[in-house]
């Protein structure tokens, strides 16, 4: 029997990947949609295989989610469509699309357990007649009739012929999922045949659509008199003005603290303590034994920028706990349904600098760490704004260990040098992303979320991603932290480095005011931001000299793991433009700080 291709499709917070955790267990596979960023999870079923999509709303090829669903669709044996339970009206708008298309499906109405709470029921039996498929209700979390859901997966689903009015001319050869979308005005298959719909079709047919999913949802919607809504009252005071920004300084101030002081702090602290003095020293003897200590292979492996004293540290003792951190807390905000609102109350604010009310997680994290944050603007919708995001990010926001140095070199100068140090940062934090908002072309996106219910985090759910997340993360940065450690010792071991004292030395006492010695900073500022802030220590400088260097320290080059995370996400071209970008605005608003700044 052929293997088959199972494809979980649904909108976005109706809790298909928990389905698919529940189906395909722990094993999972994570790849990137061709030429995106967008995640695609597979696993084994049995003998067959399960795609679990991104959540879209439609189906079209507006968006990479919506491309990466269609191609993964055009290729699928079995459709299981989630949908939320207690959103069926909007769910029900894709199913519908799956089923003019004539496609295989398995409808799954879950969150059966959150229907129940609210007092509400849901007719299955009626749902199958009206729909004629195979149609169950389940729970996710509470495990509630997922043998049932199994049966039906296991069982043969047949494809169904489309209506007349999605039929195509047989001279076209296209598939009823291609007349559909033909239908819907895609570009890519009016080429294909040479043929545009009518203007409008696409309106009228999106109306009738909503018209359908909003009559079935109320044939089969049981709905007691008087059952409230769960939680309305917090619910309106998230919503509010002065009720979500209470709530976002709340929980921001809880997520830096959690990361920045807790995880990086004490945690790192520790993990590096404890690598340092037992574990590297065990790998150096053993290396040692192997390899002679003095020979360029041996620095290599175990020298100042080792491919293992230094990628090894920084991962197990660095990005390790604060990579778990990040994506243990994002777990926790978006199954407690937070995370929407959150976006919700933000978008006003971030269409300012040409993003939406999405860009709040990635921005937010930059200042615990700048890697990891570049690496969740992936969850942004389109290029444009991962592009702002991270170049906001790279440019003008310090992780939180420099961010801690910087402090305490400026703690005690006065209060002028603090204000001069976050009014430009902050100044050119919105100049920036006003810059790039009115150059780069395109629009930002409107913010189209739907507010899931809140209710209490389900921890089995929130560990699987966080564990889904921590190992895909490994898998991604091994490599690039052996290149890049490579490379840095390489350059040591060849006299580059050295060199640079040398050649920029005297560049930055003239146009900078800071001592020639203070080149080293801003190499071990690429290693790790806070090694290089940590240097101005030793330097003696004065206030003037404190404020100069840490405005450009903080707009210099990333550190390191950033850089190497901007050019995998960016791509080589877009990411030298943004490495470059960052050391002239560095240089340039550093010489102006020189010479306008404070004495």
């Amino acid at each position: 029997m052929l293997r088959r291709r199972i494809v979980l499709v649904g909108n976005p917070n109706v809790g298909k990947s928990f389905v698919f955790q529940r189906l395909t267990g722990r094993y999972v596979e994570v790849s990137n949609f061709p030429g995106t960023t967008v995640q695609v999870f597979e696993g084994d079923y049995g003998a067959d295989r399960i795609i679990d999509t991104p959540g879209v709303y439609g189906l079209s090829r507006l968006t990479d989610e919506e491309k990466m669903t269609v191609d993964a669709l055009e290729n699928a044996d079995l459709i299981v469509n989630v949908v939320d339970g207690t959103h069926l009206s909007r769910d029900l708008f894709l199913t519908l699309q799956l089923l003019d298309a004539g496609l295989p499906v398995v409808l799954v109405v879950n969150m059966m357990d959150e229907v129940e709470k609210q007092g509400f029921g849901i007719d299955t039996a009626l749902f199958e007649e009206l729909l004629n498929i195979p149609v169950v209700g389940i729970s996710a979390a509470t495990g509630y009739n997922l043998s049932v859901l199994r049966s039906f997966i296991d069982a043969e689903v047949e494809s169904k012929t489309p209506e007349n009015e999605w039929q195509t001319p047989e001279a076209w050869h296209l598939t009823g999922l291609q007349s559909v979308l033909w239908h819907e005005e895609d570009e890519r298959t009016s080429r294909k045949v040479g043929h545009r719909t009518e203007k409008g079709m696409r309106e009228s047919h999106y109306i009738d659509r909503r018209m359908r999913a909003d009559h079935i949802a109320s044939r089969v919607w049981r709905e007691p008199a008087g059952s409230p809504a769960r939680y309305p009252r917090l619910d309106k005071f998230l919503l509010s003005p002065v009720g979500g920004a209470l709530a976002a300084i709340t929980v921001m101030s809880a997520i830096y603290y959690f990361v920045g002081r807790v995880v990086a702090g004490t945690v790192v602290n520790w993990l590096e303590q404890s690598v340092t003095r037992l574990v590297l020293p065990l790998i150096t003897e053993f290396v040692s034994s192997i390899i002679p200590s003095h020979s360029w292979p041996f620095r290599l492996l175990i020298g100042q920028y080792g491919v293992i004293s230094a990628s090894f540290v920084y991962i197990i003792a660095l990005l390790l706990p604060l990579v778990t951190a990040f994506y243990l807390l994002l777990a926790v905000l978006e199954d407690t349904g937070y995370l929407p609102r959150l976006a919700t109350w933000l978008d006003r604010w971030f269409l300012l600098i040409g993003l939406n009310g999405r860009a709040v997680i990635p921005l937010v994290l930059g200042f615990g760490c700048v890697t990891m944050a570049t690496l969740t603007t992936r969850a942004l919708e389109t290029q444009r704004e991962r592009t702002i995001s991270t170049i906001l990010l790279a440019w003008t926001i310090p992780c939180s260990a420099q961010l801690g140095i910087i402090v305490g070199l400026l703690s005690g100068l006065g209060a002028k040098y603090a204000l001069t140090y976050a009014l430009t940062i902050l100044g050119l934090f919105i100049g920036i992303g006003t810059v790039l908002d009115k150059t780069l072309p395109g629009r930002p996106t409107p913010l189209l979320l739907d507010l899931p219910s809140l209710r209490f985090p389900k921890w089995s759910n929130v560990l699987w991603k966080t564990r889904t997340k921590m190992l895909e993360f490994l898998r991604e940065a091994w490599p690039l932290f052996i290149v890049g450690s490579l490379l840095i010792e390489l350059g040591d071991l060849t006299g580059i480095l050295p060199a640079l004292d040398h050649v920029l030395g005297p560049f930055l006492q003239y146009w900078l005011g800071l001592p020639p010695a203070s080149t080293q900073s801003f190499v071990l500022g690429f290693l790790r931001r806070d090694f290089g802030a940590a240097g101005f220590y030793e330097l003696g400088l004065t206030a003037h000299q404190v404020v100069t260097g840490a405005v450009t320290l903080t707009l210099f080059v990333p550190c390191m793991a950033s850089t190497l995370v901007i050019f995998k996400e960016r791509g080589w071209r877009d990411g030298f433009l943004i490495w470059i970008g960052s050391t002239a605005l560095a240089l340039i608003v550093g010489g102006f700080v020189a010479r306008l700044g404070p004495a």
